[in-house]
């Protein structure tokens, strides 16, 4: 169990968030957007372009989005009820040991994207600038590129609000530009309309592919709203940020690669002549995904280490800003297709035990007893992911959840409520 000082470390890592630090629907919304306009967005807009007319993928985005917008926004209400951040919320339903896999897991998955995200962004700006010098190598501009976006993390969900409310209408502005200025470039909207894919690419797997890029995300989305004053701000600004920032993102991303025909954006943006716009998106877009990854990590570490928040919002973005540098972004697409399956069965075991079986009702604090492992919790999961990786009917993603909600709620009632695969107990001191 965590210190007295740890449990009351900055920005609440540890325990409920206080009522009168709970924030409206607009610093939700614009936190959650923030999180969600990223490079990575562009980037798999990019790669449906290859694969698939602008209607279908605009149906596959919105979908998609959908999805995210539906788990993430059943895990968000459920923090925002309870104030709390996703790791703590699975002491419930894995168990207060269980909790601490789901707290390194989805760490493990943000630090990821972390480094993901840095090296998109080291990258970029070789490419934007290659005459820059030192400053704009590929390693140096993701070593300070990574430093930026440690900044805001490190002074919690503050910090996050602070540049979301600068950077999320900013970035959205020049989107829109860097759109006008590629459908002109490209004759119109009827002309992009029938720009032929190069490598057929089916609806479906555009769809894991969108959930793919923020499942992790979407499964950590009470990192976010723990700070909402209600389940219904949690809703809205977690539906804002799917629905409509990151749909927006990943169209954004489709019209400028099929309207240029340069798969490499930063190629794309300097074709049309937006060298200077095309760093200020990127720098903004970088930072407020990349704030919300460590920020989200650090919560998830903090739930298994008795280590301050900071400590760990410092030493993780140095150890994921290096990764990031060595070229993890190399293995993008991948990175997609498991995220896109195996996170999203962690976040339907949580949604199932506090909505279906609990009564959406938790205990935190002192005295609140918990098991220390839930071994159907796990089951369910590997079952899940299995079941994800292997069924090729459907969609992936969501063949995951719905096994994992399903399973979870079974084992449970015909087990785990008669206290069969219960493991331990303890108590919150």
């Amino acid at each position: 169990m965590a210190s007295n000082a740890v449990r009351h470390d900055h920005d609440n890592a540890l325990q409920r968030v206080p009522a009168d630090q709970r924030k409206g629907f607009i610093s939700i919304a614009a936190v959650a957007a923030g999180f969600c306009i990223c490079m990575s967005g562009l980037y798999t807009g990019a790669a449906l372009s290859a694969g698939m007319s602008l209607k279908n993928a605009i149906i596959a985005a919105v979908i998609g989005n959908i999805i995210l917008s539906l788990f993430g926004g059943a895990v968000g209400a459920a923090g925002a009820k309870e104030g709390v951040a996703s790791a703590m919320l699975s002491r419930h339903s894995f168990g207060m040991q269980g909790s601490k896999f789901v707290g390194a897991l989805l760490a493990i998955v943000m630090l990821g994207w972390f480094a993901v995200q840095v090296g998109f962004f080291g990258s970029t700006m070789q490419a934007l600038f290659p005459n820059g010098g030192f400053i704009t190598t590929q390693y140096a501009a993701a070593a300070w590129g990574g430093i930026l976006m440690m900044l805001t993390a490190y002074f919690g969900f503050k910090g996050l609000n602070i540049l979301s409310y600068v950077a999320v209408p900013a970035v959205g502005i020049l989107a829109i530009i860097g759109m006008v200025f590629a459908v002109k470039g490209a004759g119109g909207w009827a002309i992009l309309a029938q720009v032929a894919p190069s490598e057929p690419m089916t609806i479906g797997a555009a769809i894991v592919s969108v959930v793919g890029s923020f499942a992790g995300g979407a499964s950590a989305q009470a990192d976010i709203t723990r700070y909402a004053k209600t389940p219904g701000i949690a809703w809205g600004g977690t539906i804002f940020g799917y629905l409509v920032a990151n749909t927006f993102i990943v169209f954004a991303g489709y019209v400028v690669t099929a309207s240029s025909g340069h798969s490499d954006l930063p190629v794309a943006f300097i074709a049309m002549g937006m060298g200077a716009l095309a760093l200020i998106v990127l720098i903004l877009a970088q930072w407020t995904t990349n704030d919300n990854n460590l920020y989200t990590a650090s919560l998830g570490f903090a739930n298994v280490f008795p280590v301050s928040k900071r400590v760990l919002v410092i030493v993780c973005g140095v150890i994921a800003t290096i990764v990031g540098a060595l070229g993890l972004a190399d293995y993008f697409s991948t990175w997609l297709s498991i995220l896109g399956t195996g996170i999203p069965p962690v976040a339907g075991i949580i949604i199932c035990d506090y909505f279906f079986l609990r009564g959406q009702k938790y205990e935190y604090g002192k005295g609140t007893k918990y098991c220390q492992v839930n071994i159907w919790a796990f089951v369910a999961l590997a079952i899940a992911v299995v079941v994800g990786f292997t069924v090729k009917w459907g969609i992936a993603s969501v063949n995951s959840l719905v096994v994992a909600i399903i399973l979870y709620f079974i084992f449970m009632k015909a087990a785990g409520n008669k206290g069969v695969g219960i493991i331990g107990e303890t108590t919150e001191k």
